[in-house]
């Protein structure tokens, strides 16, 4: 840029201030321009205020929300489980013979309810040579399987009535099996099929 250039724009500026104060803007241009842009930053302040707001109340909401579902929940919980599962428990302060009176009629509905059910709980029976241990029985079979059954086993067959009298080494004997191949009961058997 040449100086005279400077100069003109120099010369320019001082000529347009010196109009711009010969012929001022009316005040009300300047009150109206100045209230339109305060009017502005305070609809923003709003804007902003509420947005602020809408996001704590939102924020509050979930929340609510969550706690509101975990305590449906858990208080929903007990009962989903007391239509879905039965407990039964038998408990007796009784003395030993009123017990030992319970538990029998325990093992004979029990034994009635077995017996209701035979027919689909047996699933098949094999015959079998009976062995007394020291643990508790053995079993062989005619093809030369060999079943032990402890103690605990003869003692809750004998409870529920699934074992009926006495047994010695030799004698023979009919099992009874659920499809899974559970013993359900052992008994007496006239004959023996031929091995």
């Amino acid at each position: 840029m040449s100086n005279s250039d400077n100069y003109s724009d120099d010369e320019l500026k001082r000529l347009y201030q010196q109009r711009k104060t010969q012929n001022p803007a009316p005040a009300g241009v300047k009150r109206h321009v100045l209230a339109q842009h305060q009017s502005s930053i305070n609809h923003e302040k709003v804007w902003r205020r509420l947005t602020q707001v809408a996001l704590a109340a939102s924020t509050l909401l979930l929340f609510g929300l969550v706690f509101w579902h975990q305590y449906s929940w858990q208080n929903l919980e007990p009962q989903l489980a007391a239509e879905q599962y039965t407990t039964i428990e038998l408990h007796s302060l009784a003395p030993r013979k009123q017990s030992d009176a319970i538990s029998e009629r325990y093992a004979k509905h029990y034994n009635n309810y077995l017996t209701q059910q035979q027919v689909l709980a047996f699933h098949h029976k094999k015959q079998a040579v009976l062995q007394q241990m020291d643990d508790g029985w053995q079993l062989q079979t005619c093809d030369q399987q060999v079943v032990k059954v402890s103690q605990e086993l003869i003692n809750a067959l004998r409870n529920i009535h699934q074992i009926e009298g006495t047994f010695s080494t030799g004698d023979k004997v009919e099992m009874m099996f659920d499809k899974t191949g559970l013993i359900l009961g052992i008994k007496p058997s006239a004959k023996l099929a031929h091995c």
